[in-house]
């Protein structure tokens, strides 16, 4: 049989579908990992197959943390699709799916490379294209997109870049402008799909006759660029509108990172070196590295990315002079111009992530490849003997089975919680957020005291200041005084759960947890407080919801018992109490109701005049607010908490004049 036969390559490509399906098959019932939880897990919006149009009216369904409400919808749709088929929050579901859309993306993959494959020389090449799409797909770095459920985005984003690049090249005429269906949809998944326009024009430039730079080819420079940008013009003008329009739908609240934007740039050319180092030996991955800014311009790690960059791309550009070679040149340059929005001036909240890498290292296994298969024809003359055939099998049977084991432990890895941020305290022992992570999994198997080791470890690391570790020595610290008894742990847990809140205000989960805390020990009203904060930023919270319905419940009983009791003893001080419960459960005008019913029995009583002072002022009646606590001030001189009411209702008053 011909190996470079259609039919050989068929049935190749269903052996590799097999492999690849048996390679993965123990990920399958891997869990939800890191910013699964508030973009699935606590998500309520995906929860209602009705909430599909919502989702595409308003970022803020995107995630239940307001930091990270950006406007995502295809994404978040297939989160709510996958729900809804599980109808429950079935990790496996939503694996299966990702699973099929890569199936399906490889099949495209395969149609591109075939197709880039013929520009170069004229031939199908139906066994290449195979043997790049299964190193692809076996390819260890790839592993970390499959397993990392909200990582879907990539896959997703990467899979309509390929629709669309195939109906491009394939189509005649206006036929090409099909492609800018698929494109649109991408850009609702992720900003990333931008990138496919200038791809797009290079392609125009590069592989289309007569191409730019290639020597018996040459076409003239200012018609060759008209001739590439016309053909090209849509993407890029859809792409700025695309750009602009999902910009303008994100959530107010959303912020990427703190992180400086000169730094983060400065950080990058090593992290491109990092990720080219990885595509060739793909060891030592973490879901969560250590890399930190790199502070000092021009430092050597700076200076050899720098230098990584120029020579690879100095090696594009040589290699673009000849049509033979020009899938190397064009799929170097695919790789740079990917990665383009999460390695240039766009800080994001760490300087680099390995499934930031798939859509980009297409490119570079194009370029591998083709440049594996010149090799091959270089050394044998373009006539390989059985001898060169059984090597090169062999290598390659030895590559793709390395990479095969490595995603198999990869997979491994991502099985659960615990698991996962084991090995990144491991790989990356200096990452705050991983010593954290894996200090929530010894929590939650009961071991508290090393949870609170943990904790205090990220407390030395620059996460230490992060809302969260707070949060979590709060709990553990709450959680070990509740088991021994030690009431001196649970004020401890109490100090950090209010540090949480006062350092991560925007954070619901702060506010939820602390109104946990606050509820257990009975300090309902102020529990109450805190979960509304917490729903006001995050709608969909769907433990903040649950709670506050238990509690809202109680404290409406509780009322209504005070209510009862005010009405039995008719005394001022019960119905200034009542006016209190109403004031904490935002009752303002039933706070103001009980203290006229104070003021009635005790005229005089600066309390009462204080409490309506601080009803008004919630209800902006500043005018009536500065009135009461006049009067309570009248009443009592010295009254401190009254004069501060006053000040606060003045300076409102003035500001809103």
């Amino acid at each position: 049989m011909n190996l470079n036969s259609k039919t050989f390559a068929s049935v190749l490509a269903a052996l590799m579908v097999v492999a690849l399906t048996a390679v993965y098959w123990n990920h399958f019932d891997n869990g939800f990992h890191f910013d699964d939880s508030h973009t699935i897990q606590n998500n309520g919006f995906i929860k209602d197959i009705h909430n599909l149009p919502l989702i595409f009216q308003d970022a803020r369904t995107t995630s239940s943390l307001p930091l990270n409400q950006a406007y995502r919808p295809m994404i978040t749709s297939l989160n709510a699709i996958d729900f809804w088929i599980a109808d429950s929050l079935d990790p496996t579901v939503f694996h299966w799916h990702i699973y099929l859309e890569f199936l399906l993306l490889l099949a495209i993959l395969y149609l591109v490379f075939l197709h880039l494959f013929e520009m170069a020389d004229g031939q199908k090449h139906y066994l290449l294209a195979i043997l790049g799409v299964g190193f692809f797909a076996f390819h260890t770095a790839t592993a970390e997109t499959i397993n990392y459920i909200i990582a879907r985005s990539d896959g997703f984003s990467t899979l309509m870049v390929l629709v669309s690049a195939l109906i491009y090249m394939k189509a005649k005429g206006n036929f090409k402008q099909l492609a800018l269906i698929p494109f649109i949809i991408g850009c609702l998944a992720k900003p990333t799909t931008l990138m496919l326009a200038p791809i797009l024009f290079m392609y125009e430039l590069l592989l289309q006759k007569p191409s730019l730079l290639v020597k018996d080819e040459q076409a003239k420079l200012i018609p060759k660029m008209a001739s590439a940008l016309k053909g090209t013009f849509s993407f890029f003008v859809v792409g700025v509108a695309m750009y602009l329009f999902t910009r303008s739908m994100f959530s107010a609240t959303w912020k990427p990172s703190d992180i400086s934007a000169l730094k983060y740039l400065n950080t990058q050319p090593y992290i491109f070196w990092v990720y080219i180092k990885t595509f060739f030996l793909p060891t030592g991955l973490s879901a969560d590295t250590d890399l930190k800014l790199i502070s000092e311009y021009f430092s050597p790690q700076v200076l050899w990315g720098l230098l990584v960059i120029a020579a690879s791309i100095g090696l594009a550009f040589k290699f673009a002079t000849f049509r033979k070679t020009l899938p190397i040149a064009f799929g170097i340059l695919w790789f740079y111009v990917a990665l383009v929005p999460s390695s240039s001036v766009i800080p994001l909240a760490e300087v680099m992530n390995h499934h930031r890498t798939f859509f980009p290292y297409i490119g570079l296994v194009m370029a591998v490849v083709w440049a594996g298969f010149l090799l091959v024809q270089k050394i044998t003359k373009g006539k390989p003997s059985a001898m060169s055939r059984a090597i090169v099998t062999v290598l390659l049977l030895g590559l793709f089975g390395a990479h095969a084991y490595g995603t198999y432990q990869r997979n491994e890895v991502w099985d659960n919680e615990e698991t996962l941020w084991y090995d990144v305290t491991v790989k990356s022992p200096k990452n705050g957020r991983g010593l954290m992570n894996y200090g929530l999994t010894e929590m939650q198997n009961g071991n508290t005291e090393s949870a609170i080791s943990y904790f205090q470890r990220t407390m030395n690391t620059s996460y230490g200041r992060h809302p969260y570790v707070y949060l979590n020595m709060g709990i553990a610290k709450n959680a070990l005084g509740m088991r021994i008894n030690d009431q001196k742990l649970k004020n401890e847990g109490e100090t950090y759960l209010k540090q949480a809140v006062q350092i991560g205000p925007g954070y619901p989960d702060c506010h939820y947890y602390y109104a946990f805390w606050l509820a257990n020990n009975g300090r309902v009203d102020e529990a109450v407080k805190h979960l509304s904060k917490a729903l006001e930023l995050s709608p969909a919270h769907q433990q903040a919801k649950s709670l506050l319905a238990s509690l809202t419940t109680t404290a409406e009983d509780r009322i209504k018992n005070m209510e009862t009791e005010a009405a039995r003893l008719k005394t001022p001080e019960a119905y200034l109490d009542l006016s209190l419960k109403y004031y904490n459960l935002g009752q303002y005008e039933n706070c103001i109701k009980a203290c006229n019913e104070a003021l009635q029995l005790k005229p005089d009583y600066a309390e009462a005049y204080n409490n309506i002072c601080s009803a008004y002022n919630q209800l902006k009646m500043f005018n009536e607010a500065i009135e009461a606590c006049n009067r309570s001030i009248e009443l009592k001189p010295n009254y401190e908490l009254a004069k501060g009411n006053l000040n606060w209702a003045k300076s409102q008053l003035a500001k809103n004049q």
